[in-house]
Protein backbone atom coordinates (compact mmCIF):
# COMPACT_ATOMS: atom_id res chain seq x y z
CA UNK A 1 0.00 0.00 0.00
CA UNK A 2 1.39 3.39 -0.98
CA UNK A 3 2.25 5.84 1.80
CA UNK A 4 -0.25 8.50 0.75
CA UNK A 5 -3.11 6.00 0.68
CA UNK A 6 -2.01 4.58 4.03
CA UNK A 7 -2.06 8.05 5.58
CA UNK A 8 -5.48 8.77 4.09
CA UNK A 9 -6.81 5.47 5.42
CA UNK A 10 -5.29 6.19 8.83
CA UNK A 11 -6.83 9.64 8.99
CA UNK A 12 -10.19 8.34 7.85
CA UNK A 13 -10.07 5.52 10.37
CA UNK A 14 -9.28 7.99 13.14
CA UNK A 15 -12.23 10.08 11.99
CA UNK A 16 -14.65 7.18 12.13
CA UNK A 17 -13.14 5.96 15.39
CA UNK A 18 -13.60 9.41 16.92
CA UNK A 19 -17.30 9.19 16.17
CA UNK A 20 -17.50 5.69 17.63
CA UNK A 21 -15.63 6.89 20.71
CA UNK A 22 -18.34 9.45 21.39
CA UNK A 23 -21.09 6.81 21.27
CA UNK A 24 -22.23 4.93 24.38
CA UNK A 25 -19.83 2.07 25.00
CA UNK A 26 -17.24 3.67 22.74
CA UNK A 27 -13.49 3.58 22.86
CA UNK A 28 -13.04 5.13 26.30
CA UNK A 29 -9.92 6.93 27.42
CA UNK A 30 -7.66 4.72 25.35
CA UNK A 31 -9.37 6.14 22.29
CA UNK A 32 -8.40 5.25 18.78
CA UNK A 33 -4.72 4.98 19.60
CA UNK A 34 -5.51 1.36 20.23
CA UNK A 35 -2.86 0.50 22.79
CA UNK A 36 -1.91 -3.13 22.12
CA UNK A 37 -3.77 -4.46 19.11
CA UNK A 38 -5.59 -1.24 18.22
CA UNK A 39 -5.03 0.78 15.08
CA UNK A 40 -1.61 1.82 16.35
CA UNK A 41 -0.31 -1.74 15.90
CA UNK A 42 -0.67 -1.42 12.14
CA UNK A 43 1.51 1.68 12.27
CA UNK A 44 4.21 -0.25 14.13
CA UNK A 45 4.12 -2.94 11.47
CA UNK A 46 4.48 -0.39 8.68
CA UNK A 47 7.33 1.36 10.45
CA UNK A 48 9.20 -1.86 11.18
CA UNK A 49 9.41 -2.55 7.45
CA UNK A 50 11.00 0.82 6.69
CA UNK A 51 14.75 0.72 6.00
CA UNK A 52 15.47 3.99 7.82
CA UNK A 53 13.64 2.72 10.90
CA UNK A 54 15.46 -0.60 10.76
CA UNK A 55 18.77 1.26 10.67
CA UNK A 56 17.75 3.43 13.64
CA UNK A 57 16.78 0.31 15.59
CA UNK A 58 20.15 -1.25 14.84
CA UNK A 59 18.67 -4.43 13.42
CA UNK A 60 21.16 -7.10 12.40
CA UNK A 61 20.91 -8.77 9.00
CA UNK A 62 19.13 -11.66 10.69
CA UNK A 63 16.82 -9.24 12.46
CA UNK A 64 15.95 -7.47 9.21
CA UNK A 65 15.13 -10.81 7.62
CA UNK A 66 12.83 -11.77 10.50
CA UNK A 67 11.05 -8.42 10.52
CA UNK A 68 10.71 -8.41 6.74
CA UNK A 69 9.04 -11.81 6.83
CA UNK A 70 6.55 -10.64 9.45
CA UNK A 71 5.72 -7.34 7.74
CA UNK A 72 5.31 -9.01 4.35
CA UNK A 73 3.02 -11.63 5.87
CA UNK A 74 1.08 -8.85 7.56
CA UNK A 75 0.82 -6.90 4.32
CA UNK A 76 -0.47 -9.91 2.41
CA UNK A 77 -3.05 -10.65 5.09
CA UNK A 78 -4.14 -7.00 5.15
CA UNK A 79 -4.55 -6.80 1.38
CA UNK A 80 -6.52 -10.04 1.35
CA UNK A 81 -8.70 -8.79 4.18
CA UNK A 82 -9.30 -5.41 2.57
CA UNK A 83 -9.82 -6.94 -0.85
CA UNK A 84 -12.52 -9.36 0.22
CA UNK A 85 -16.06 -8.61 1.25
CA UNK A 86 -17.89 -5.30 1.14
CA UNK A 87 -15.64 -2.31 1.52
CA UNK A 88 -12.49 -4.31 0.80
CA UNK A 89 -10.69 -3.17 -2.32
CA UNK A 90 -13.48 -1.00 -3.66
CA UNK A 91 -12.85 2.54 -4.86
CA UNK A 92 -14.07 5.08 -2.31
CA UNK A 93 -14.93 7.51 -5.11
CA UNK A 94 -17.58 5.10 -6.40
CA UNK A 95 -19.24 4.65 -3.01
CA UNK A 96 -22.14 6.43 -1.39
CA UNK A 97 -21.44 8.13 1.98
CA UNK A 98 -23.12 5.20 3.74
CA UNK A 99 -20.99 2.69 1.83
CA UNK A 100 -17.81 4.60 2.69
CA UNK A 101 -18.72 4.57 6.38
CA UNK A 102 -19.36 0.84 6.30
CA UNK A 103 -16.17 0.24 4.31
CA UNK A 104 -14.03 2.06 6.86
CA UNK A 105 -15.70 0.22 9.74
CA UNK A 106 -14.92 -3.07 7.97
CA UNK A 107 -11.31 -2.08 7.41
CA UNK A 108 -10.84 -0.94 11.00
CA UNK A 109 -12.22 -4.23 12.33
CA UNK A 110 -9.99 -6.22 9.99
CA UNK A 111 -6.90 -4.23 10.96
CA UNK A 112 -7.61 -4.64 14.68
CA UNK A 113 -7.77 -8.41 14.24
CA UNK A 114 -4.53 -8.47 12.24
CA UNK A 115 -2.76 -6.27 14.78
CA UNK A 116 -3.71 -8.62 17.60
CA UNK A 117 -2.23 -11.50 15.60
CA UNK A 118 0.96 -9.92 14.27
CA UNK A 119 2.09 -7.44 16.94
CA UNK A 120 3.24 -10.23 19.31
CA UNK A 121 5.25 -11.74 16.44
CA UNK A 122 6.94 -8.42 15.78
CA UNK A 123 7.67 -7.89 19.46
CA UNK A 124 9.27 -11.34 19.66
CA UNK A 125 11.47 -10.64 16.62
CA UNK A 126 13.23 -7.62 18.17
CA UNK A 127 14.82 -6.81 21.53
CA UNK A 128 12.83 -4.98 24.24
CA UNK A 129 14.90 -1.84 23.63
CA UNK A 130 14.30 -2.03 19.88
CA UNK A 131 10.56 -2.41 20.40
CA UNK A 132 10.54 0.56 22.76
CA UNK A 133 12.37 2.64 20.16
CA UNK A 134 9.91 1.52 17.49
CA UNK A 135 7.09 2.73 19.72
CA UNK A 136 8.85 6.07 20.17
CA UNK A 137 9.18 6.55 16.42
CA UNK A 138 5.53 5.62 16.02
CA UNK A 139 4.46 8.32 18.48
CA UNK A 140 6.61 10.88 16.66
CA UNK A 141 5.02 9.95 13.34
CA UNK A 142 1.48 9.95 14.75
CA UNK A 143 1.64 13.54 15.93
CA UNK A 144 -1.38 14.55 18.02
CA UNK A 145 -3.06 11.20 17.35
CA UNK A 146 -0.58 9.73 19.85
CA UNK A 147 -2.42 11.51 22.66
CA UNK A 148 -5.18 8.92 22.39
CA UNK A 149 -2.75 6.00 22.71
CA UNK A 150 -3.42 4.21 25.99
CA UNK A 151 0.24 4.26 27.06
CA UNK A 152 0.59 7.96 26.30
CA UNK A 153 -2.62 8.79 28.17
CA UNK A 154 -1.27 7.00 31.24
CA UNK A 155 2.25 8.47 31.04
CA UNK A 156 0.99 12.05 30.63
CA UNK A 157 -1.78 11.60 33.21
CA UNK A 158 -4.26 13.08 30.77
CA UNK A 159 -7.36 14.03 32.74
CA UNK A 160 -10.95 13.20 31.89
CA UNK A 161 -11.59 16.86 31.11
CA UNK A 162 -8.67 16.90 28.68
CA UNK A 163 -9.79 13.60 27.18
CA UNK A 164 -13.26 15.05 26.60
CA UNK A 165 -11.76 18.11 24.88
CA UNK A 166 -9.50 15.95 22.71
CA UNK A 167 -12.44 13.71 21.84
CA UNK A 168 -14.49 16.77 20.88
CA UNK A 169 -11.70 18.03 18.61
CA UNK A 170 -11.35 14.58 17.05
CA UNK A 171 -15.08 14.55 16.37
CA UNK A 172 -14.84 18.00 14.78
CA UNK A 173 -11.99 17.02 12.51
CA UNK A 174 -13.50 13.58 11.99
CA UNK A 175 -16.49 15.28 10.40
CA UNK A 176 -14.20 17.33 8.15
CA UNK A 177 -12.28 14.18 7.19
CA UNK A 178 -15.45 12.29 6.33
CA UNK A 179 -16.55 15.20 4.18
CA UNK A 180 -13.27 14.93 2.26
CA UNK A 181 -13.87 11.25 1.67
CA UNK A 182 -17.45 11.88 0.61
CA UNK A 183 -16.10 14.35 -1.93
CA UNK A 184 -13.83 11.66 -3.33
CA UNK A 185 -10.59 12.51 -1.52
CA UNK A 186 -10.46 8.91 -0.34
CA UNK A 187 -9.41 7.96 -3.84
CA UNK A 188 -5.89 9.07 -2.92
CA UNK A 189 -5.53 12.03 -5.27
CA UNK A 190 -2.84 14.63 -4.62
CA UNK A 191 -5.42 17.30 -3.80
CA UNK A 192 -7.11 15.11 -1.23
CA UNK A 193 -3.78 14.22 0.35
CA UNK A 194 -2.78 17.88 0.70
CA UNK A 195 -6.13 18.77 2.26
CA UNK A 196 -5.76 15.86 4.66
CA UNK A 197 -2.32 17.10 5.68
CA UNK A 198 -3.72 20.58 6.33
CA UNK A 199 -6.47 19.12 8.51
CA UNK A 200 -3.96 17.02 10.43
CA UNK A 201 -1.75 20.04 11.16
CA UNK A 202 -4.72 22.13 12.28
CA UNK A 203 -6.03 19.31 14.47
CA UNK A 204 -2.59 18.73 16.00
CA UNK A 205 -2.15 22.40 16.91
CA UNK A 206 -5.56 22.59 18.60
CA UNK A 207 -5.11 19.35 20.52
CA UNK A 208 -1.67 20.40 21.74
CA UNK A 209 -3.27 23.52 23.23
CA UNK A 210 -5.33 21.27 25.51
CA UNK A 211 -2.21 19.93 27.23
CA UNK A 212 -0.08 21.66 29.85
CA UNK A 213 3.57 22.58 29.41
CA UNK A 214 4.55 19.74 31.76
CA UNK A 215 2.57 17.21 29.74
CA UNK A 216 4.13 18.33 26.47
CA UNK A 217 7.58 18.08 28.05
CA UNK A 218 6.78 14.58 29.31
CA UNK A 219 5.62 13.57 25.85
CA UNK A 220 8.82 14.96 24.32
CA UNK A 221 10.83 12.70 26.64
CA UNK A 222 8.52 9.76 26.00
CA UNK A 223 9.13 10.03 22.25
CA UNK A 224 12.87 9.67 22.78
CA UNK A 225 15.56 10.84 20.39
CA UNK A 226 14.15 12.72 17.42
CA UNK A 227 13.67 10.66 14.29
CA UNK A 228 13.44 12.40 10.93
CA UNK A 229 9.97 11.24 9.90
CA UNK A 230 10.58 12.63 6.41
CA UNK A 231 12.54 9.41 5.87
CA UNK A 232 9.27 7.53 6.07
CA UNK A 233 8.19 9.07 2.77
CA UNK A 234 10.92 7.47 0.70
CA UNK A 235 12.49 4.13 -0.04
CA UNK A 236 10.97 0.73 0.40
CA UNK A 237 9.48 -0.55 3.58
CA UNK A 238 6.51 -2.15 5.19
CA UNK A 239 3.82 -4.07 3.35
CA UNK A 240 3.95 -2.52 -0.09
CA UNK A 241 5.40 0.83 0.96
CA UNK A 242 7.06 2.82 3.70
CA UNK A 243 5.35 3.36 6.98
CA UNK A 244 4.23 6.73 8.14
CA UNK A 245 1.96 8.67 10.40
CA UNK A 246 -0.85 11.06 10.19
CA UNK A 247 0.62 14.47 9.90
CA UNK A 248 4.38 14.09 9.55
CA UNK A 249 6.83 15.67 11.99
CA UNK A 250 5.05 16.88 15.12
CA UNK A 251 5.08 20.63 15.61
CA UNK A 252 6.25 22.24 18.83
CA UNK A 253 3.49 24.77 19.60
CA UNK A 254 3.50 27.22 22.45
CA UNK A 255 1.78 25.27 25.25
CA UNK A 256 -0.48 26.52 27.96
CA UNK A 257 0.88 27.03 31.42
CA UNK A 258 0.58 24.25 33.94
Amino acid sequence: MKLKMWILCLAASLAFAATAQAQPGGGGRGGFGGGRGGFGGGGLMMLAGNEAVQKDLGLTEEGVTKVKGITEEYGTAMRESWGGGQGGGANFQNMTPEERTKAMETRMAAMKTLNEKFTPKLKAAVTPDQYTRLQQISWQAMGAAAYSDAEVVKALTITKEQTDKITSLNEEFGTKTRELFQQGAGGGGAGGFEKMQELNKEREAKINEVLTKAQLETFAKLKGKEFDVAQLRGGRGGPGGPGGGAGGRPKRPQPKGE
